[in-house]
């Protein structure tokens, strides 16, 4: 793995980027988008994975997350304002380096999670920038996004924005381990593997909590891609779905399955799901990863 930076289109940092590369040519090109309070270099084991089958890997660190820190030194914040699409520039600023640097290559986005709310922005907004897409740990529509949103943008405007919303962060994960028999961990709900969840929970650039702003930004972005133009707007390449069963984030698979038949729906015709049977929110930190990562390797193979 190798470190590089770009100025963020927020102008309030610095990006933290990183590439892994194969051995000789790579075949393609999969950017990774990675998810809401964490950070690109967790991806590192599925990197070094897709580096196997001959892939080359890159990420970044969204602004306010990871090595991606602004002045203040504020984690869980975009920007002041229009911070979702602040952060979207930010990642296809990478996907136009990494086209530079890997020209005539067939280039996938995947994002996770948030990141996967990132990349489906990416798919709508830039149409035929990318040859293939996969949304891992993705949700449908939420009845409750316009309260929350409003809440978030009320406490936004009380506090400054860059001050941490417990109040959000408590409506919109307290819930998350209520399917999962005596949790260990408030973080159980991310995986079956206690050796991933406790690594998460010493990480200190992970389980942050998100500032009011960045609520805003995010519940804005998300109602943008739940929106019923959304699909219409995302090119007709091939898409993997990938999610896991008992993911509160997918509403247990329901939302998942929603944002596919949507994609089928308006012509879609290279659209796979792959939902795993007892699998929780990080899909590719699972106790059957290994299992994943070859569902992932045999859909960038076909495509």
């Amino acid at each position: 793995m190798e470190q590089f930076d770009y100025p963020s289109k927020t102008g309030l940092c610095t990006i933290a980027a990183y590439k892994w590369l194969p051995e000789g040519e790579p075949k393609a090109v999969i950017q990774i988008v990675h998810g809401m309070a964490e950070h690109a270099t967790r991806y590192d084991d599925l990197a070094r994975f897709l580096n196997s089958q001959g892939y080359a890997v890159y990420a970044e660190d969204h602004p306010g997350h990871g090595a991606s820190i602004n002045g203040e030194g504020v984690r869980g914040w975009f920007a002041p304002q229009d911070g979702w699409s602040l952060v979207v520039e930010d990642i296809m600023a990478l996907h136009n380096m990494i086209k530079a640097a890997h020209p005539g290559k067939k280039l996938v986005l995947y994002g996770h999670s948030m990141g996967s709310f990132l990349a489906r922005t990416c798919a709508s907004r830039y149409p035929g920038e990318f040859d293939a897409f996969v949304f891992s740990g993705t949700a449908g529509k939420n009845p409750v996004l316009p309260i929350a949103k409003a809440m978030a943008s009320a406490n936004a405007r009380r506090s400054g924005g860059k001050k941490p919303d417990d109040q959000l962060n408590s409506i919109g994960f307290g819930a998350y381990n209520k399917r999962i028999e005596n949790p260990r961990t408030p973080f159980d709900w991310l995986s079956r593997d206690e050796a991933v969840v406790d690594k998460y929970i010493k990480d200190d650039l992970c389980g942050f909590t998100f500032t009011s702003a960045a609520f805003r930004d995010m519940f804005e972005g998300l109602g943008e891609v739940s929106g019923k133009k959304w699909a219409e707007k995302v090119a007709n390449v091939p898409i993997l779905m990938l999610a896991g069963s008992e993911d509160p984030v997918g509403a247990y698979g329901k939302g998942v399955v929603e944002v596919c038949e949507n994609l089928k729906k308006t012509g879609h015709t290279h659209v796979v799901l792959q939902l795993y049977n007892g699998g929780r929110h990080e899909m590719h930190n699972e106790t059957n990863r290994l299992e994943v990562y070859q569902g992932i390797a045999s859909f960038l193979k076909a495509v």
